[in-house]
């Protein structure tokens, strides 16, 4: 077969798994936009309800990642993330018609136990034949595709708002229902072969070997507060502590949206190499942490000036969490045996979703200390900053790096 044809071959299934990302995170967005609301105004569920609901589907989302990877190494991520897109697709049309906290804890659950499982196997399924040179690039677009998606998701889900009804609501559940069956449909193109090779059987404690990798996957964590901080931090300061307008909370949102879809793929060039990972997620941290202390210099004025240091901040901090997951994202892949992308991809992500968990008391927590609190963040962002410049090198493989050398070539 020419090079050109293995090109096209190739190319078939890589644009499918940058479409089925995409329509994930659409539905995605559709849902996170709304939920709340829904739980509110469409199901009547108390504040404590809606709080054990949401908790139930985060806690549901920590213990179905891993074994969701374990299964797609053995069975094939064509045939596990099929099923997967069908059963959420049955969870959010279950979601949409609920009527009670029972059934709405239910159904939220389910859909929870299989939330952080699914974009592994995407980003797996993207990587799992590429050169770690590629796979930055290609992660990066994947990100940048699904922040797009995220945005774009929140637009039918401000219309229900806008429209008050509970139909309006469960309208846009279904959607999103319908949106992870296209994806089922589609995956069924993809190559069979997306999976460990045949004949490998990942150990179980494969990942939990790998301590360089999980020492990341921790620093990857505690990075991802500063995130956080931007997404629930600084609005709570801005509404509780400042004069700038209510909006500045949906311009900085907006603004993290486009700073991250305009610079993700450019910034993420080079972070296969070490050096360049460590300097990265060095700078990153101390952007992030940069960021953290202009938001309390709101104090020092009121109205246009408060508008202007939030907006600085937001910048700050999102340029601080574009080098962090360029910087961690290079430096993981570097760690990652061959054969075993889907289990530590999803060990990854787990470092993100616990962070998601504690994240936000430690943040309200911290709101409170006004100055101290700022200040003890930008500390704590600057020290992992300087950290991140030990991370360790990989082991010597010199077969994978021919083969990388071959991949890359074609």
């Amino acid at each position: 077969m020419t090079e050109p044809a293995v090109a096209q071959e190739t190319a078939a299934p890589v644009r499918r798994f940058y479409v089925v990302g995409l329509c994930d995170a659409l539905g995605l967005g559709m849902y996170l936009s709304l939920s709340v609301l829904f739980l509110d105004k469409a199901v009547e569920l108390t504040n404590h309800q809606i709080g054990i609901v949401l908790g139930a589907s985060g806690v549901a989302s920590l213990l179905g990642a891993m074994p969701i990877a374990r299964a797609a190494e053995r069975l094939g991520i064509r045939a596990v993330l099929g099923a997967l897109f069908a059963v959420r697709c049955a969870a959010f049309l279950a979601l949409a018609a609920v009527a009670s906290f029972e059934q709405a804890l239910g159904a939220a659950a389910v859909a929870g136990l299989l939330s952080r499982g699914i974009g592994p196997l995407i980003e797996s399924g993207l990587i799992s034949r590429v050169s770690d040179a590629r796979a930055v690039g290609t992660l990066a677009r994947l990100r940048t595709l699904r922040n797009a998606g995220m945005a774009a998701g929140a637009l039918p889900a401000g219309a229900a708002i806008a429209v008050g009804e509970a139909w309006a609501h469960r309208a846009v559940l279904v959607a999103s229902a319908v949106l992870f069956l296209c994806c089922a449909a589609i995956c069924r193109g993809f190559p069979a072969t997306a999976a460990a090779a045949p004949g490998e059987r990942p150990e179980r404690a494969g990942v939990l070997r790998n301590r360089p990798f999980l020492g990341i996957t921790a620093l990857y964590g505690a990075f991802t507060l500063s995130a956080l901080l931007l997404g629930i931090g600084v609005p709570l300061w801005i509404v509780q502590r400042t004069q700038a307008p209510s909006w500045s909370v949906t311009l900085i949102q907006l603004l993290n949206t486009v700073i991250i879809v305009a610079l993700q793929v450019r910034l993420s060039k080079g972070s296969e190499r070490l050096a360049r990972a460590r300097t990265l997620m060095c700078l990153g941290g101390l952007l992030a942490g940069l960021g953290a202390l202009t938001v309390p210099l709101t104090a020092l004025g009121a109205g246009r000036l408060d508008l202007a240091v939030v907006v600085v901040a937001a910048v700050l901090l999102s340029l601080g969490e574009l080098l962090i997951t360029a910087g961690t994202t290079g430096a993981a892949l570097l760690h990652i045996p061959e054969g075993r992308k889907t289990a530590h991809l999803a060990a990854l992500n787990l470092g993100f979703a616990v962070t998601t968990v504690i994240g936000p008391p430690l943040i309200s927590t911290g709101i409170g200390w006004d100055w101290a609190g700022w200040t003890g963040w930008a500390v704590f962002f600057a020290a992992l900053g300087l950290i991140a410049l030990r991370v360790p090198g990989p082991p010597a493989r010199p077969h994978r790096d021919r083969e990388q050398a071959v991949a890359a070539a074609v």
